[in-house]
């Protein structure tokens, strides 16, 4: 023992010379980045104009926070697959390679997770539920290849011999889903956040059940001697894990996902495709004119009358954006009932009270603020955050003045409030809701984009699972 700690010593006192004489020569990594002055990361379904699909928000936004924490820009690129993001990863292409798991095809560094999630086999609704993987087998079933998903299917397949799947580089799991939505595929396996995030985009999809209970999503790094830029990060996560802000950031991008009846699903995707076309224009001319995404707007005219020109509530508001008497009046609508005006009323609407939140709201907060006094009054919005402020929370948060808000119809606190009492859950609700359609019709709009030309031929390559993974690799280097 003490022959192998006096190894272990040597070893460790020669390996802190090296790092000290590499040091004294060499810029570390980390050092480069911020000569440079920004962050290059790598994640699948970004854009290099920095636009990122909606399931990658969360990790753009992770990925900001510790650019900033660095002091420096980030830059986002977007690798076709796994293998070319870790590849990049492990040349230092990348210096950080976002929302991977611990399955890793070249050797690259995995980071402190951040995230825990679940792999779900999926079906589609009215065929026969599988209920073990035996019932998967002799059927159709893909997967990403060089995910996480691959690996536990190949632990199964130890147990159950005759078990096959297709592994296909250039899908994601919006694909795979899709698939099975559109009856292409039998099954596939997804991550539980992406399922979570699009399942009302594909209603028809159903859970059979979890391969797993845990899987890591965590940053690759280069996997070299230097280690400053994953010691940096890591410190990073310590950071934001002790004071709060990874379990906020985690709620503002997860929180207002609800779990949708199916009836309703289903009303909203086959109102997507037969009543928004009519008004798309209208809705992207004049979300244009107010500098607004032509998305939100549409979010919030199909909570306000799910896309009927004709709705009218017992309350008296009307239109596509159902709005009063007295809110037409203000923003100079004469007509609530024509859809453009009442379209251009509700932006005007909405807009004015986005300018009139205090400065100290920043970021999609604002936005959500926005829609909360869109809908139950700027007064009683305020009321909210001088009661968040007075228990303690932060009334330039979404996250703490939403919890507060439903205390507005209790006498206890709207009887020490300016505006006294309101139906404070509705507007909780309202936002919740339209943050769905907004993350439906953005993810929809998003895909429509990146896929205009569905002809578009497509060089996807087909691994069957008796392929060796690392000689189909090594083609790359």
């Amino acid at each position: 023992m003490r022959t192998a700690l006096r190894h272990v010593s040597r070893g460790l006192i020669l390996l802190f010379f090296a790092s000290c004489l590499y040091s004294s020569h060499f810029p570390s990594q980390l050092d480069r980045i911020k000569q440079r002055g920004y962050l290059i990361a790598a994640a699948k379904g970004a854009q290099d104009d920095g636009h990122v699909a909606p399931h990658l928000e969360f990790e753009a936004a992770l990925l900001k926070q510790f650019a900033d924490y660095l002091s420096v820009d980030l830059k986002l690129k977007s690798p076709q697959t796994l293998s070319q993001l870790q590849y990049g990863v492990a040349k230092e292409k990348y210096d950080i390679g976002a929302a991977n798991t611990r399955r890793h095809l070249f050797p690259v560094r995995q980071g402190v997770p951040y995230l825990f999630v679940k792999e779900y086999l999926i079906y589609k609704k009215g065929t026969e539920k599988p209920k073990t993987i035996n019932d998967v087998i002799g059927k159709s079933l893909r997967v990403e290849f060089g995910s996480h998903h691959s690996h536990s299917l190949k632990k199964l397949q130890q147990l159950h011999s005759d078990l096959r799947w297709e592994e296909h580089a250039e899908t994601d799991n919006i694909n795979l889903i899709a698939e099975v939505q559109s009856g292409q595929l039998d099954y596939a396996v997804v991550d539980s956040n992406i399922f979570d995030i699009s399942r009302h985009l594909y209603p028809e999809v159903r859970i059979a059940f979890s391969l797993s209970e845990s899987s890591e999503i965590a940053w690759n790094f280069s996997n070299t001697a230097d280690h400053s830029l994953y010691n940096a990060a890591a410190a990073f996560m310590q950071d934001i894990y002790e004071n709060g802000k990874l379990e906020q950031l985690t709620a503002q991008h997860y929180s207002h996902i609800k779990k949708m009846d199916y009836t309703d699903a289903v009303a909203f995707y086959r109102r997507v495709q037969t009543r928004l076309p009519q008004w798309r224009e209208m809705l992207v001319s004049t979300s244009k004119e107010h500098n607004l995404d032509w998305n939100l707007l549409a979010a919030i005219s199909y909570q306000e009358s799910h896309w009927n020109k004709n709705a009218k509530s017992y309350t008296g508001v009307r239109g596509l954006m159902m709005l009063t008497k007295a809110t037409a009046r203000e923003m100079g609508i004469k007509d609530r009932t024509d859809p453009a005006q009442s379209i251009e009323g509700g932006a005007r609407y909405f807009k004015s009270i986005f300018k009139r939140l205090p400065k100290g709201i920043q970021g999609d907060d604002r936005t959500w603020f926005a829609l909360a006094a869109y809908n139950v009054g700027f007064a009683h919005l305020e009321d909210a955050r001088v009661l968040t402020q007075r228990l303690g929370g932060n009334p330039n948060q979404w996250e703490d003045v939403k919890k507060r808000l439903p205390l507005l119809a209790q006498k206890k606190y709207y009887s020490t409030l300016r505006y006294g009492y309101a139906r404070g859950r509705e507007p909780v609700k309202y936002v919740q809701n339209i943050r769905q359609y907004y993350g439906i019709l953005s993810w929809q709009d998003d895909i429509a984009q990146s896929r205009p030309n569905s002809t578009i031929k497509k060089d996807i390559e087909t691994v069957k699972i008796q392929q060796d993974e690392r000689d189909l690799n090594m083609s790359l280097l």
